[in-house]
């Protein structure tokens, strides 16, 4: 399995009021907020173009102040991932489809942490 860490998912809240925090602690901006339904805005280290970090309005019905986690991508193999992390033993939900057409699998860690795999 040749997986890639692509980054971090933050989600708040307040997401303009996050952007920005890290926007001054001088992050590059990759992504400006594209939508008025839904904040989302990618955020890289320095002079790079690669994001290490998006920041996410808290979808609706969520109660958390926030929940991070840890993002993978599996080169369009989310399915292989599953089978993967399921013979190993580790109970996750299956693959699902998301509202932008791609197929993601997440998965949540002993401490509460979730993984996804896209």
């Amino acid at each position: 399995m040749n997986l890639h860490f692509h980054g971090l998912n933050y989600y708040s809240k307040q997401p303009q009021r996050l952007f920005d925090f890290y926007k001054a602690l001088g992050f590059n901006v990759v992504q400006e907020k594209e939508s008025d339904d839904y904040f989302g805005a990618a955020l890289a280290l320095s002079d790079q173009k690669e994001p290490v970090m998006w920041i996410w309005s808290i979808p609706d019905g969520k109660e958390q102040s926030c929940c991070n986690n840890l993002y993978f991508t599996t080169g369009g193999k989310v399915q292989e991932v599953y089978e993967n992390i399921k013979a190993a033993g580790i109970d996750c939900p299956e693959p699902v489809k998301t509202f932008w057409g791609g197929t993601e699998l997440t998965v949540t860690d002993p401490d509460g942490n979730t993984i996804l795999f896209l």
